[in-house]
């Protein structure tokens, strides 16, 4: 479809055959012209269809053909970003030809990272003046005096001075996932919000300085958050130290929302946001939603699951020319994940379309939507005429690695209902060389029990990194992002392919090293001298567990031939769950005991240390069990 043919340039014929019709004195009406004229739809077609686009995105729109009819785009590759307060001038970017492949294979599920370089664009000079360097942007916010831009990229938020032609980074004292960002009504304080959490820090652009941190907003504190429909949206400070909940207007200002609430876009008196809801089973879920500050009413766009329920929207957007709603969220499957662009239009149809990123451009006329994209210098621009791209190949475009691969199936398995044996058997595998580390045995423990999966199952959330650590040609260690407790990753390569053969073993740690050494000597002191099982029967309290833990001690004792240690697991007590470092204080120990009649049964014992000491003390023995401790006999 043409420039000219689209809806907004509709609405342009529609104003220009309504003056003729007046001029004129014609009695034909508007729509009796569109009849006619099929390129031309009537005033009361398009309020069924959307609200009538501005005068602002007409003129935007115009302009950004303007644009695109140009040599800055047709030659150079430059995609427009955004408009100065005066649209005197684009703020434009092109992909940079460094490679950043080697921190996209890292990334299972999120938004890659491509670098660009900005540049300021005068269309009636015909120059270009080069601005720096940052990668893909994923929102920007002008302040309200037009002087100065905030961009927010990958892990980072640069601020451009308009007058300086400079670009300046905020000072970030942890990595941290901006989202978003909003300006103060000061034209100097921004607010930087993550993309689940609003109101994270506020950033100074005068003195430089951070001035508010999470947790250190109070009440009293506002947080600026925007515009809409002609009055402010504000976050207040509470006491627990954070700016939450979401109000419209200044002196009786009315609350919208309470909790942490993420906004993606504003168009007129409508905002779109992310918000967390309470859950009737407990909990809460996590949903996209429509806010109409006119009318107060609202409806949900993606309800983004039940009691485990995580972010899944990755970035949300209008488009003000139709009307419509846009999202991008992923599909998680056993050949991998699949990211997706969600497309609502006014009267409720959803469409869906594959896309190569979850992260995206839309140009600031709306003509066109860039993602980002992980193979490293790809460019995917989807027309927003039909929502096609414009070299479908690049559509496909995916990573392919061995070892990523492996964790996205491993990561599908982790969030299945019920994980049938033979999918395990495909990424899980027992190995005993150099150490016994049995990750198969463990994850069919844990899936054995209904109950006990669904507990520990995890909805996998929209941003899931890796850290990886080749120890030989044949073995690797992953370790997954915080929120998936289960430690390390032990990989083996056998035949060829890749497998998960431990889970928080810590092969090289000095903490395992310190766990067998313990475990050894408890079996030659403790158990097979009886002194394990006489300090479990002089305990003050006989419970039944030290009841059957000092039975199986004498079991073993009188009736075993042969000890022998298994594989060693470090665990954390917070929930419990494997340690995510070698610093651990709880350890879950496998004993192979050979029995006189020459039957083995295999044991898990629990042991421990205190924080302040390196002493592994036995705590409990028993059968083997998909948690921490041990089931008693």
């Amino acid at each position: 479809m043409k420039f000219f043919q689209r809806p907004v340039f509709r609405v342009v014929g529609i104003i220009i055959v309504a003056t003729v019709v007046g001029v004129l004195g014609l009695t034909s009406t508007v729509s009796d012209q569109a009849e006619n004229e099929g390129d031309i739809l009537s005033t009361s077609a398009l309020s069924e269809n959307g609200p009538l686009p501005s005068e602002e995105i007409l003129k935007l729109n115009s302009l950004e053909k303007t644009f695109l009819d140009s040599d800055f785009y047709r030659k150079d590759g430059m995609l427009p970003l955004t408009v100065t307060k005066d649209q005197k001038y684009f703020v434009t970017y092109k992909l940079n030809k460094q490679s950043m492949a080697a921190e996209n294979e890292l990334i299972l599920i999120g938004m890659p990272r491509q670098l660009i370089e900005l540049y300021l664009v005068d269309l009636s000079e015909n120059k270009a003046a080069f601005l720096g360097k940052t990668e893909f942007v994923i929102n920007q916010a002008w302040s309200e005096d037009g002087a100065r831009l905030a961009l927010v990229s990958h892990k980072s938020v640069k601020v451009l001075d308009l007058a300086k032609r400079s670009l300046a980074e905020v000072p970030m004292k942890y990595e941290t996932d901006i989202y978003n960002t909003s300006w103060g009504l000061d034209n100097r304080t921004i607010y930087l919000h993550l993309d689940t959490t609003p109101n994270y820090y506020a950033y100074d652009t005068y003195s430089k300085q951070m001035v508010k941190v999470r947790g250190g907003f109070q009440e009293g504190d506002v947080a600026y958050r925007g515009k809409a429909d002609g009055g402010i949206l504000t976050s207040k400070g509470e006491r627990v130290g954070v700016a939450s909940g979401l109000y419209y207007g200044e002196a009786a200002e009315k609350q919208l929302f309470a909790g942490d609430v993420i906004i993606h876009d504003i168009n007129h008196e409508k905002i779109l946001v992310s918000c967390d809801e309470d859950n009737p089973e407990g909990g809460a879920r996590f949903t996209l939603a429509e806010y109409d500050l006119k009318t107060g009413a609202s409806r949900v766009l993606y309800n983004e699951g039940n009691l485990h329920t995580v972010w899944k929207i990755f970035k949300a957007s209008y488009l003000k020319t139709t009307g419509d709603i846009i999202f991008t969220t992923f599909k998680l499957s056993d050949t991998g994940v699949k990211y997706r662009l969600v497309r609502i239009e006014p009267k409720g149809k959803e469409t869906v379309a594959e896309v190569p990123s979850p992260l995206y451009t839309l140009t600031p006329g709306e003509n066109l939507l860039h993602f980002a994209a992980f193979v490293n210098g790809a460019s995917c621009i989807m027309d927003t005429a039909d929502f096609k791209f414009s070299d479908p190949g690049l559509q496909q475009a995916e990573q392919k690695s061995d070892i990523r691969d492996l964790m996205l199936r491993v990561l599908y398995l982790y969030g299945s209902e019920s994980p049938k044996l033979e999918e395990l058997k495909q990424v899980f595998i027992n190995t005993y060389d150099p150490i016994p580390q049995e990750a198969l045995e463990n994850i069919v423990l844990e899936t054995e029990g209904l109950k006990y999966w669904q507990f520990i199952r995890q909805e996998i959330g929209k941003n899931v990194t890796m850290t990886l650590k080749m120890k030989a040609p044949n073995r690797a260690e992953v370790i997954l992002d915080g929120k998936y407790f289960r430690g390390p990753h032990e990989l083996v390569e056998i035949d060829g392919k890749w497998y998960v053969t431990g889970l928080s073993t810590w092969p090289d740690s000095q903490a395992r090293k310190d766990v067998y050494r313990a475990c050894t000597k408890f079996i030659d002191t403790q158990i097979k001298t009886g002194q394990a099982e006489a300090d479990f029967r002089q305990k003050g309290i006989q419970d039944d567990y030290a009841v059957r833990t000092a039975a199986l001690l004498n079991k073993i004792r009188t009736q075993s031939s042969k000890i022998e240690l298994g594989e060693i697991e470090l665990w954390s007590m917070s929930e419990p769950h494997r340690a995510v470092n070698p610093d651990a204080k709880e350890a879950r120990v496998k004993m192979i005991v050979t029995l006189n009649d020459g039957s083995t049964e295999k044991l898990q014992g629990y042991f421990s240390r205190a924080d302040s000491g390196d002493t592994w003390i036995f705590q409990g023995l028993g059968k083997l069990s998909p948690g921490l401790f041990p089931q008693t006999y």
